[in-house]
């Protein structure tokens, strides 16, 4: 049996946004639970829904185009839809690098709310200074002085 509950929200967003949390299976019946929240949420403007994933136990092909139907349903009110959790059934189906072409998979709630944009803007300095380091670097001798 699968259960659908809502989250307290902790982090504020500029967004409204929806804490949801799926347990047990990711199917038709679940989907249609999320739909509804989602619909519900997104009548007062754009909602950002987040969706625990991390208890899903089993993945049906009708919860992966439910989910996607919903992703589809947010964005096109200016809203988004962000999963966030490591989950073994997800790990295990491969449907996590599918969904990442759609919509990433985030680790945490965090970074679910910040959408990336904190590791991106990190892994760009990085390249950056990297980039600089070459540049900058003094040539090698090869011990001939």
């Amino acid at each position: 049996m699968s259960t659908l509950s809502r989250v307290h929200n902790i982090i504020p967003t500029s967004l409204a946004h929806v804490d949801l949390t799926l347990t047990g299976a990711l199917n038709a019946a679940t989907v249609q639970a999320i739909r509804q929240d989602s619909a519900k949420a997104a009548t007062d403007g754009p909602v950002l829904v987040l969706l625990d994933v991390t208890a899903v136990t089993t993945i049906g092909a009708s919860g992966v185009v439910g989910l996607l139907e919903v992703l589809h349903f947010l964005r096109a009110r200016g809203g988004d839809l962000r999963l966030f959790g490591n989950s073994p059934a997800l790990e295990t189906t491969h449907l996590q690098a599918h969904l990442g072409q759609v919509a990433r998979v985030y680790e945490n709630r965090e970074e679910a709310v910040d959408g990336g944009r904190t590791l991106v803007r990190a892994r760009r300095l990085t390249s950056r200074f990297a980039w600089l380091n070459l540049f900058t670097r003094r040539p090698r001798t090869l011990g001939w002085g």
